[in-house]
């Protein structure tokens, strides 16, 4: 009688989670996917808004065609066609006293579509434009060694670029692309960005937005996936930690003290819920003691439901000059009217400020650019703060960014915090998750066990 396929434990419901249960489930191995709340979804899902009955997203979100990883990850679930493509790449930015422009690539051979864009774009001068797309390339084609101790906002200086690039394109770019102020901000994740999305092609560069809600996109197709693949997806199962034996983890243990036994264990939990659940002896232990010092960053969103609609042509809009960053248009609202969202990333200036604060900002600054915004009546506004959206990448919480192995040997992490090069994206989770998901899956057939790693004393 053959021996059972190994089995795998991953914890966590988000894109990582998801992607690492999937590939290992086809990949032969059992599987058990936990996750703690009732529903999948991780960081990036969708609920019902119980006053209007509208489905809306914690935040709206976009892709880009750069993100190869998630993208095939969604095909892999069938739900590639709920996402809307823009034919090319096109992204709308307004300024209350310039008015709107767009970076929008010509009908020009597909690697000069996006840098030709850069120079059509009219919110700076001619001179800008130039000096913006050479400081570009400069800084794609910079070494990422050379970089890793700047921010964005050094390397930005160290490339010639103007206050006025800085602010009516660059920050906008930097603050979306990696949730944390320029100042402050890691240049190495930022310059992979634009390696990856401005330079490698017209598709490369394009946007996506989901034609459904982020629950919608993908968390139904994904466990229909895994359970086809044999898979076993356990919903409000809250791991309070993991047991361990000389040799490596033996079991995941929940909170209502079941035990889930395991040949390999991949963690796909943001920071701060790792650190919790990791027993003491290797909370002191690197990777794990140097993330206790890594920050995190926050989003905060804005639903605004209109008596009306007030478009621009687009399915969002950056908003320059105010501290709202992109409005997102949502279409008819169930009730009748229309429904807006506004995202801003990095937002610690709301951290102390009221719901009807941030919603009255939010709304100033979206009418500054939208004057017909003040003839509209606003029939409800929803604030969802994610305060702890992703980690704060710094150069200094880029360098302590981990792997996805472990000094345990069948213990790996996943996660858009990993070290994929990338900031704290989709597409970096959908890279961290598959790649845990191959450690493991070898780690639990050949039985590998660790030969240096040993329990520690806690506080050594």
């Amino acid at each position: 009688m053959s021996a059972l396929p190994p089995h795998v434990a991953v914890v966590g419901g988000g894109f990582a989670g998801l992607a690492a249960a999937i590939r290992l489930a086809r990949g032969g191995a059992r599987v058990t996917l936990l996750e703690r709340r009732p529903f999948l979804g991780g960081r990036a899902y969708s609920f019902t808004d119980p006053a209007t009955g509208d489905v809306i997203d914690n935040g709206p979100h976009a892709l880009m065609g750069a993100y190869t990883a998630a993208l095939d990850f969604l095909g892999e679930i069938g739900a590639a066609s709920k996402l809307a493509f823009q034919p090319r790449l096109h992204v709308t930015l307004a300024d209350p006293a310039l008015g709107l422009g767009a970076v929008v690539a010509p009908r020009v051979p597909g690697p000069f579509q996006a840098p030709a864009a850069l120079l059509r774009y009219r919110l700076l001068s001619p001179g800008d434009r130039l000096r913006l797309l050479v400081g570009a390339v400069r800084l794609a084609a910079r070494p990422v060694a050379s970089l890793r101790e700047h921010t964005v906002a050094a390397a930005l200086a160290m490339a010639g670029q103007s206050a006025a690039a800085c602010a009516r394109f660059w920050h906008p770019l930097a603050i979306a692309t990696l949730n944390e102020a320029p100042e402050v901000a890691a240049a190495a994740p930022f310059a992979a960005v634009l390696r990856k999305a401005f330079f490698a092609g017209a598709r490369a560069a394009r946007f996506a937005v989901p034609r459904v809600p982020l629950s919608e996109l993908y968390t139904a197709d994904a466990q229909r996936a895994l359970e086809r693949a044999g898979g076993t997806v356990v919903t409000g199962a809250a791991v309070a930690t993991l047991a361990l034996d000389p040799g490596g983890v033996e079991a995941v243990v929940l909170r209502d003290g079941t035990r889930v036994e395991a040949d390999a264990v991949v963690l796909a939990v943001p920071v701060a819920a790792l650190l919790r659940l990791l027993p003491p002896a290797l909370r002191h232990v690197e990777p794990f003691r140097a993330l206790a010092g890594v920050a995190t960053s926050p989003i905060v969103s804005v639903h605004l439901w209109l008596d009306r609609a007030v478009g621009w042509g687009a399915p969002f809009l950056g908003l320059l000059g105010g501290r709202a960053q992109w409005l997102f248009d949502c279409g008819p609202a169930t009730g009748g009217g229309h429904r807006l969202a506004s995202v801003t990333s990095g937002a610690r200036f709301w951290d102390a400020a009221s719901d009807d604060e941030i919603a009255a900002e939010v709304l100033a600054d979206a009418t500054a650019v939208l004057p017909a915004l003040s003839a509209v009546r606003v029939r409800r506004t929803l604030v969802v703060r994610e305060r702890h959206a992703t980690l704060s990448l710094t150069p200094a919480a880029d360098a302590v960014r981990p792997g996805v192995e472990t000094p345990v040997a069948n213990l790996f992490l996943a996660g858009d915090w990993i070290q994929t090069g990338l900031p704290a994206t989709i597409e970096g989770a959908v890279i961290a998750g598959r790649a845990a998901a191959d450690r493991a899956l070898l780690a639990a057939v050949s039985g590998a066990r660790p030969e240096a790693w040993q329990p520690v004393a806690a506080g050594v």
